[in-house]
Parts: structure tokens; sequence; C-alpha cells
């Protein structure tokens, strides 16, 4: 009897991708891959949970009431990698604004992937010259939508609204 589905596919790091927006304040986003320089990154949640313990109960309720979305990055410095110049050129800058764009490229219907685009803010933590450390810290709630990549440049469409 076999317990492991026959249809199941491994997923890579490499098909969960992160761009963020190099000009963020323009009219249009100039997407920058994350991952020059970059061995390892993970989405953490930080998940917010109010905990009640009612004094007639022996167990706590719990209400996820949301999370703190961010990523920490330590990154090998590549003189000519964009995404590596956008966050060197707000080291020292507050409030460094930009905005994160999520690809999961497993998850395809024809030529889009599933997608989700986030304000954020980036805050560089540590640099050395030739390595810098930095958080992206996801800022609301993030737009749900789809994306296409041609020349390795995506394109994000929100979904409709309801």
């Amino acid at each position: 009897m076999a317990l492991v589905p026959s249809d199941i596919e491994k997923i890579k790091t490499s098909q969960y991708l992160r761009f963020i927006d190099t000009t963020p304040t323009g009219s249009s986003r100039t997407w920058k891959v994350v991952g020059i320089g970059v061995t390892e990154l993970a989405t953490e949640y930080n998940p917010q949970v109010d905990t009640e313990q009612w004094i007639i109960e022996d167990s706590a309720r719990n209400d996820h009431t949301g999370n703190q979305k961010s990523s920490s990055v330590t990154q090998k410095c590549y003189k000519g990698d964009p995404e590596f110049e956008f966050v060197n050129e707000g080291r020292d800058k507050l409030n460094y604004k930009t905005h994160i764009l999520e690809i999961d490229l497993w998850d395809k219907e024809g030529s889009n992937y599933k997608a989700k685009e986030s304000d954020g803010l980036v805050t560089v933590t540590s640099y050395s010259g030739g390595e810098i450390e930095y958080d992206l810290m996801f800022d609301g709630d993030p737009k749900e939508g789809t994306a296409t990549i041609a020349d390795g440049v995506p394109t994000f469409t929100a979904s409709a609204s309801l």
C-alpha cells in the first residue's frame, strides 16, 4: 500500500522568488531579484496571538490577530547588482521604503504564477564592506495576484477586489 501520492513534487528554494522595487517613489515598479550573494532566505511570519484563559477552563483560547512578516537577509556584496546597490544606498536612511514582490514559481496556471505584492521597508543592520545584512519588513496586508516573467522581469497583476 503506497502512502505517498504519486503526483507530489518537491518544491525547491529557487522556486520562491522575492523581488524589491528599486524605484519605489516612481510611477512604475523596477523589480530586482533578491538572491545574488544570498545563500539562504526565509520569510518569518512572527504571528501575533492574543491568549485568554477563563477561570472556569483548564485550557486557554487563542486568537491569531495578525502577522509581522519580515525577512532577514545576509548578502555578499557585488558591485553592479542593482538590488544590492539599492539596499546599500539606504544604509543610513530611516524609513527606507520599497515594495516587495513574492512569486511562487511552483504554483503556475498557464503563464501566470501566484504572487503577492506588499509595501515594505529596508533596514540595514550590519555592513562590513564585503557583506551587508538587512531586514525586509512587510508593511500592511499584501495584494494577492499573479505575475508573469519575461526576460527575468516580473509583471504583477492584482486580483480583483471583492
